[in-house]
């Protein structure tokens, strides 16, 4: 047993000790090889100066492995076996317990809970919306000593924050909350049919275009031979003179939406407003600006950053907030002072 293979909840972090739960009674075999990887974890990505894991200690319904290097002890690894559960904990350097825990919170059981936000923060629908992707982990952070940091840009730059929506319909209470959400904030918008883009926004369209009883087609991230068509979902005389809102997950730049707005402007359509559930606040509004259009959106990087959020519910540690505030601050110097190259992009000045 491999220690990302358990599920865990109640993951909390408080003066050097990482303790939680798995909702499983492990059998004293997988819990000696949960110790063991534990270990081979702890020593390759929080402190190579480990060299063993100490012998076990049995006593009553517990058990215990020292982490050690030499002679030293490290700290300790706990296991207690509850009636229905395992708890499990970590007691590290208050630096090492730390890394334990943001390698540990991806792992835990999600349940959305929009209760728990409710009697927790007092926020607008755009904080609530952004609490609400933290507590599914829909925004991702990484300072890349742990895991790699994300790419961002075509790829080409790096970044210690990701916004991934497209798992929404894995949380059917959830995408109920966020779509229902955006349909308010739509309901105003005279449109005739609604376009996602590949792939990750498709199924967003096509729950919006339910709730709007509106047909739905969707654009091709690149066309993968020259005479293909750049739209799935509708032929080129069904778009003369329709109004088109163009639907997305996120907004990094516009450039992409600016060319599936083109082209639907080339086969005969019109568009004049875009959507997107997550916007980065990096210049895509005005990109899209210049398009012509007007974005809405139903969360941002400020309302996910905001204080009104609480740790409980976003998992973000202070050493990883303020390597998100000085990214967004200045990529480039983020970028440098990493010792990364930054790439300064341009728009494509070739459709595909």
């Amino acid at each position: 047993m491999k220690l990302v293979q358990v599920p865990l909840r109640e993951i909390s972090l408080k003066d050097g000790l990482v303790e939680t739960v798995t909702p499983y009674i492990l059998e004293y075999e997988e819990a000696e090889q949960l110790a063991q990887d534990a270990f081979r974890i702890y020593q390759r990505l929080v402190n190579p100066k480990a060299d063993r894991l100490g012998k076990l200690q049995r006593e009553a319904n517990a058990d215990t492995y020292h982490l050690l290097a030499g002679e030293k002890r490290l700290g300790n690894f706990h296991i207690v076996y509850d009636i229905d559960e395992t708890r499990i904990g970590f007691e590290l350097p208050p630096e090492h317990a730390t890394k334990f825990y943001r390698l540990l919170r991806d792992q835990r059981i999600v349940r959305p809970d929009l209760l728990l936000i409710r009697r927790s923060m007092r926020g607008n629908l755009a904080e609530t919306v952004a609490a609400v992707l933290w507590q599914i982990g829909a925004i991702k952070v990484s300072l890349g000593d742990l895991r790699p940091l994300f790419k961002v840009d075509m790829r080409k730059n790096k970044s210690p924050i990701y916004i991934d929506v497209k798992g929404l319909a894995n949380y059917p209470e959830v995408n109920d909350f966020v779509l229902g959400s955006a349909t308010l904030l739509l309901r105003n918008l005279r449109f005739d049919a609604i376009c996602g883009i590949e792939a990750g926004s498709i199924g967003i369209a096509a729950v919006l275009a339910h709730k709007f009883c509106k047909p739905m087609f969707f654009a091709r991230r690149e066309k993968r031979y020259p005479e293909a068509s750049p739209f799935e979902g509708i032929k080129s005389h069904e778009l003369f003179r329709k109004k088109v809102l163009v639907v997305d997950d996120t907004l990094v730049h516009g450039w992409t939406k600016a060319r599936v707005i083109k082209e639907i402007r080339e086969w005969g359509g019109d568009v004049d407003d875009c959507f997107v559930i997550f916007n980065r606040q990096q210049g895509g509004n005005e990109d899209l600006a210049r398009a012509g259009v007007k974005l809405w959106f139903l969360t941002d990087r400020a309302s996910a950053l905001s204080p009104k959020i609480p740790k409980e519910i976003s998992f973000l540690t202070d050493r990883e907030e303020k390597e998100i505030n000085d990214y967004f601050q200045d990529p480039a110097a983020w970028h440098r002072k990493r010792g990364l190259t930054f790439h300064k992009l341009q728009p494509p000045t070739e459709t595909a």
